[in-house]
């Protein structure tokens, strides 16, 4: 009978909680968060590399930087590949064509990997997977930075592909 009660008013507790309640990142500075009129849609995991360049820098010709080119990245919903990103700011679904553009407007320090992200997104096409998104939040990052050194006049031009790996939440507009 108590193990009855007990279900009973977890199940109660569960349906009382909003499902969107269970997709929240946690730990995100206040600037990370959502606007308040959207709520999260659904959750990919990402991993792949972050593709730089060796290059001299603009301000002195003599100094050379790694500097980002793009992503060459996975999204998995689970175990199935869901999405692709090979160019920067753009996700595309490889099951249903749709794609959306994406412009950060903040960014939280993380530890030894990529900063996390919110950014405005801009999805093309009417229907699909990214269909409606308005923001998505890239959390839980785990590698991705450039390089610490290698890069000099010796090595200009050559490439490295840095191992990353995160999460992306997807929100849409209430009602949307």
């Amino acid at each position: 009978m108590g193990t009855r009660l007990a279900l009973a008013s977890l199940a109660t507790a569960l349906a009382a909680t909003p499902a969107f309640a269970l997709l929240e990142p946690q730990d995100l500075s206040p600037r990370l968060a959502a606007p308040a009129n959207e709520r999260p849609a659904f959750v990919l995991s990402g991993n792949g590399v972050m593709v730089y360049q060796c290059k001299a820098t603009v301000a002195n010709p003599e100094v050379y930087a790694w500097y980002f080119v793009a992503p060459d990245a996975t999204l998995y919903d689970g175990g199935h590949e869901v999405a692709r990103m090979a160019t920067p700011n753009l996700l595309e679904s490889l099951d249903d064509g749709s794609s959306l553009s994406a412009v950060m407007r903040a960014a939280q320090p993380a530890r030894g990997a990529l900063p996390w992200t919110l950014s405005q997104a801009q999805p093309i096409g009417e229907s699909g997977l990214f269909a409606n998104v308005s923001s998505v939040q890239r959390v839980n990052t785990r590698g991705g930075l450039p390089p610490a050194g290698g890069c000099n006049a010796g090595n200009d031009g050559a490439e490295s592909r840095v191992a990353f790996s995160a999460d992306y939440y997807f929100y849409r507009r209430r009602g949307a």
